[in-house]
């Protein structure tokens, strides 16, 4: 239980912090994160209280959150990317949407395991393309300054913790559940962590729009 409202009091600062600097110098100059954070506690604090009440009918809107996610970090990175890149990127989205729309069932109650696999790997592809191309363009800027190094480096530590937990998660779910619940423990864990790095991305967007 402390794990769960230290993660959702991260999520919070980094979104107040997202929000008060879209007020001082619009949506733009973070990449519009304060959307995507604004729009995750959100169903945060719904999911939460929903296991409250104890009603657990909300696992379909992860399904839908898992397309925004895939559309909106396409577009996040489409700011970045050069020319060709983001041609490709743009392929490589459409590609995506599309085989989600014929081959996964989105639109069911349950979460969809495989939507959570291809935003993993769509945020590996995305992150590490990212790397190569910053460290292979000279900039005077130190990494550490640039804000969408944290955001990267955020979302693929996210990324490779959670394929190593869903691959496995229907099987312990049926052999080993105390060993999954230490699992999604560990994924509270790692979702502060990425808000955390989303935090210091903000003050870096603050830092570099003065």
């Amino acid at each position: 239980m402390l794990i769960q409202i230290l993660y959702i009091a991260v999520l919070f600062a980094a979104t107040v912090k997202s929000v008060v600097l879209a007020g001082k110098k619009g949506l733009s100059s973070q990449n519009f994160l304060a959307a995507f954070l604004i729009i995750s506690l959100g169903l945060e604090l719904y999911g939460h209280y929903k296991i409250y009440i104890k009603e657990f009918d909300f696992a379909f809107l992860f399904n839908y959150y898992s397309i925004f996610m895939i559309v909106f970090f396409y577009s996040y990175y489409s700011k970045i990317f050069p020319g060709k890149l983001k041609t490709a990127s743009l392929c490589i989205v459409i590609a995506i949407l599309v085989y989600i729309l014929l081959f996964v069932k989105f639109y069911e109650e349950n979460y969809q395991n495989e939507l959570g696999i291809l935003v993993c790997l769509y945020f590996i592809m995305n992150t590490l393309v990212w790397f190569y191309f910053r460290l292979k363009n000279f900039d005077e800027i130190k990494i550490t300054h640039d804000p969408h190094f944290w955001v990267s480096c955020g979302l693929l530590f996210w990324s490779i913790f959670f394929i190593f937990r869903s691959i496995p998660m229907f099987f312990l779910k049926d052999n080993d559940p105390a060993f999954l619940e230490v699992l999604k423990n560990m994924q509270y864990g790692v979702n502060i962590v990425m808000y955390g790095m989303f935090y210091i991305a903000l003050t870096q967007f603050d830092k570099s729009t003065k």
